[in-house]
Formats: C-alpha cells, structure tokens, sequence
C-alpha cells in the first residue's frame, strides 16, 4: 500500500484515539491538538520506515513519548492555574446543570487521580481501562513484556484506588448533599 495511503488510513482510523490518549496522558487542553498533529507529523516522516499494519503501535508509542515531553515542559513553566471561565456553556435541558457540575467534578478528579500516578502505570491503566486496549496490544505498544504490562495494571488499579480515597476525602464537597 502507498504511504500516503497508509497514512490517510492511520489518521482517520486512529486520530481520536490518539487525541484521548495525549489527554489522558497530562497533555493540557489548551495542547493537545498540536501534540496529536505533532504524532501524526512524526508518523509521516517516518512511514517509510514502519511495517505495514504496525503504525497504530507506531502512533501509540509516539504519543507516549509526545506526552511525556509535553507533561515535561508543562513542569519547566512557570506555576498558574488556568481558568474554566473561557468554556461555552452548555444550554441543552438534557442534562441538567448539578448532573453537568457532577460530570465535571467526576473529570476534574480522575484528571487530578492520573495527574498523581506514575507515568508508566498511568500509560498502562488509561490503555487498558479506559481505552479498552488488551494485554498483549498494550506490552506491544509499551514495548514491554506481557508480565510487566499485568504487574503495571496491578500496582495502577493499587494506586488509583488509593489516590480516589484521598482525593475524595480531601475534597470540601464529599458528603454535601447525599
């Protein structure tokens, strides 16, 4: 198959993906565009060079690596937290404003729980739980055994749960309302 083929094909199959994966990741909002276009970017240049069928892996472990230096900058520049206050409001009567402040308190935490987690346990839980990815596509992807992989989900699964009881209770809002 022609590379640019090949390549058309990645993007439109794999773009998505790529993007939640970088997001998931620590890539901030305000960067995860660019860093996804930077995955493809380096997918082209490099598509003479990757077997056919491999460049889904090909484009997963790029992102990896995207990410890692996008989380790496972000921790050279200087502290400021930026605010929700440019996002549109949602005016839709399905669902409603405390379901939407639910939603968003629910992102905003397991955002600041993956945040917490080591990088290589949070690649490894965000492919597998949240992406659905299995074991054998995820140590491929990785580039590591299939016993690494489990023993990483294992420690993941330990530290989220850990991470989502502190979280939870350090939070002013647990318990208001229920």
């Amino acid at each position: 198959m022609d590379p640019r083929e090949r390549l058309e094909r990645s993007i439109r199959n794999d773009y998505r993906l790529i993007w939640r994966l970088l997001r998931r990741l620590g890539v901030p909002p305000d960067a995860v565009d660019d860093a996804a276009q930077e995955v493809f970017l380096i997918v082209a240049e490099r598509m003479p060079d990757i077997r056919e069928n491999s460049e889904r892996a090909f484009a997963f472990g790029t992102a990896i690596r995207v990410a890692h230096s996008a989380r790496r900058r972000r921790a050279r520049e200087p502290v400021g937290e930026p605010g929700d206050a440019g996002e549109a409001s949602v005016r839709s009567p399905l669902p409603g404003p405390d379901e939407l402040s639910d939603q968003k308190r629910a992102r905003e935490l397991l955002n600041r729980v993956l945040d917490a987690m080591a990088f290589d346990l949070r690649t490894v839980f965000i492919l597998f739980e949240l992406e659905g990815l299995r074991s054998p596509e995820i140590a491929e992807l990785v580039g590591v055994p299939l016993g690494t992989v489990a023993s990483r989900l294992r420690r993941a699964r330990e530290s989220f749960r850990e991470l989502v009881a502190q979280h939870t209770a350090l939070s002013p809002r647990s318990g208001e309302d229920r």
